[in-house]
């Protein structure tokens, strides 16, 4: 059985050298704004991906053929991103190892049984090889451990770079529990949420984020929450700072007591991996465009100018 999700199920046994890193023109910044000290800006590299590969109005192809959407498009809107909210940030993608799940499938046999990959078109996956060689040409750290998932990888440089302003590009939820006075999370239809945006939008606080979502359950990630207890009801119950502890006497939270407590540490993120790299302080440079970094690895001409309208 599979222990992790769409990086599970995709065979990847190849690594890419890139071949023409000379075309490359990439932009030393700073400047005033060293000085102010350099935030980290964290990237879910799958949930980046997925949204890369699916949505495109239309495809980028290789001189050979190949589908280059996800691969294009993955730099696309990572430059972006960090154009809007990780200007001289230093950047770090992260990615699910292909034991991602281990983990929290040895505590709870049914974590995420609710996805099925067995029919599902997964070759978006398959360029990861490319999507990580881009990354590597440009100096933009990247990291898969082999048996965490990104979110527990995040949590644990967010831990490191304690002090430091820390931005995490997600439209994953469960980055919410991280969010503090110097972190935030930034989605593209979210924008920035920070702690008043969840207290405003939800009734909880950041920390309190693990118990709303163990009581009212979290569909994405087969968290079935207790029956007749929403969003809304949970935050109801967790007033005045409460955690589930506080409710164990409550005769609906007692009667389903063994399932609460284990969801809402299925859903906490873990903070200590063992990282091969930690934040450096370094700003990251500023990145050239993706229809260059298709020319570096060899899959389109260095003239092409089909990117444009991708920019």
């Amino acid at each position: 059985m599979a222990r992790g999700g769409a990086r599970a199920h995709t065979n990847i046994d190849r690594v890419v050298v890139p071949l023409r890193p000379e075309g490359l023109t990439i932009r030393e910044d700073g400047g005033l704004f060293a000085e102010l000290g350099t935030p980290l800006f964290c990237v879910d590299g799958n949930n980046l991906l997925w949204r890369a590969a699916h949505g495109n109005p239309a495809p980028f192809t290789a001189d050979d053929g190949r589908d280059l959407t996800p691969l294009f498009r993955f730099i696309t809107l990572l430059r972006r991103a960090l154009g809007s909210y990780g200007v001289f940030a230093e950047c770090i993608v992260c990615f699910d190892g292909a034991d991602a799940w281990s983990g929290r499938l040895d505590v709870d046999a049914t974590y995420k049984a609710n996805r099925s990959y067995e029919n599902a078109d997964l070759s978006f996956m398959g360029w990861l090889p490319e999507i990580r060689a881009a990354l590597d040409l440009i100096g933009v750290e990247n990291i898969e451990v082999a048996d965490s998932e990104a979110d527990d990888v995040i949590a644990t440089l967010t831990t490191l770079a304690a002090g430091r302003h820390v931005r995490i590009l997600s439209t994953d939820r469960d980055y919410y529990q991280l969010v503090s006075p110097t972190t935030t999370v930034v989605g593209p239809r979210t924008g920035i949420v920070d702690e008043a945006r969840i207290v405003a939008n939800y009734g909880v606080t950041a920390s309190q984020w693990c118990d709303l979502r163990a009581l009212a359950g979290d569909p994405s990630d087969g968290i079935g929450g207790i029956p007749g207890i929403g969003m809304s009801r949970a935050a109801a119950m967790l007033a005045g700072g409460k955690s589930i502890d506080d409710l164990r006497n409550d005769p609906l939270v007692a009667a389903h007591w063994d399932d609460v407590d284990r969801w809402r540490d299925l859903i906490r993120v873990r903070r200590d991996v063992p990282l091969p790299v930690e934040p450096t302080g370094v700003a990251t440079r500023r990145l050239p465009s993706p229809s260059a970094l298709c020319a570096a690895l060899g899959l389109v001409g260095s003239s092409s100018g089909r990117a444009s309208r991708y920019l």
